[in-house]
């Protein structure tokens, strides 16, 4: 039993380091070679990925000969030639691709920012156009109104000016029925004292008459 025990300890000390994971690396060097064969100078190591111009391909030999983007020509083997890009150089692409994706993005968020706030500005410019135009509706309203009663004014100024005339012609109308009436006692005050004062002088006259006669009769 303590020798099982003994064994399982030492086996979960052992698995962590057995379960521990490592990656094949995907970086090849590629001689460049002066010539196609391996007994030729290398010119040049070229990282896979790099790019390179195919000018001829010697099937014999399993070499071709191409020209780096530098200029450099030489013979490197045909096998590692691929017409594709590496699946490294694809991610790179692919990141770049991405990157330019995002910047789109942010690009487009911002724009739609942007128009966001223009049409929060048309809207409030909208709000405000209809308010003044609720206002000016309002306005012209009261303005309708004041007109309305200053033709009612107008009309009932008028009819007080009318009014007030006939008043001042009937006014002018007794004052000279008054003056007439005036003068019409005057002559006839006149006519009564004019009349006394001939009736006073007749009898002035006629009295000593008459107390002549009596006395005569009595005599």
């Amino acid at each position: 039993m303590k020798r099982i025990s003994v064994l399982l300890l030492g086996l979960l000390m052992i698995l962590p380091a057995i379960a521990e994971k490592r990656y094949v690396t995907d970086e090849l060097w590629l001689q460049l070679r002066s010539g196609p064969g391996n007994e030729f100078r290398i010119l040049k190591a070229l990282k896979s990925g790099s790019h390179v111009e195919l000018l001829e391909e010697d099937e014999a030999s399993g070499y071709s000969r191409v020209t780096t983007d530098k200029g450099l020509e030489g013979w490197v083997i045909t096998r590692f030639l691929e017409n594709e890009p590496i699946a490294f150089e694809k991610l790179i692409l692919t990141q770049r691709e991405l990157d330019k994706v995002k910047a789109d993005l942010t690009e487009l968020q911002g724009k739609h920012a942007e128009a966001k706030k223009q049409l929060a500005a048309i809207q409030r410019d909208h709000g405000d156009s209809r308010s003044t135009q609720e206002a000016q509706a309002k306005e012209l309203e009261h303005i309708k109104k004041i007109s309305s009663n200053a033709i009612n004014l107008d009309s009932k100024n008028k009819e007080l000016m009318e009014q007030t005339e006939a008043l001042k012609i009937n006014l002018d109308t007794l004052k000279a029925e008054n003056d007439r009436l005036k003068g019409s006692k005057d002559v006839n005050y006149i006519l009564v004292g004019g009349g006394l004062v001939l009736l006073g002088l007749f009898l002035g006259w006629l009295l000593p008459k008459l107390s002549g006669r009596r006395g005569d009769g009595w005599a």
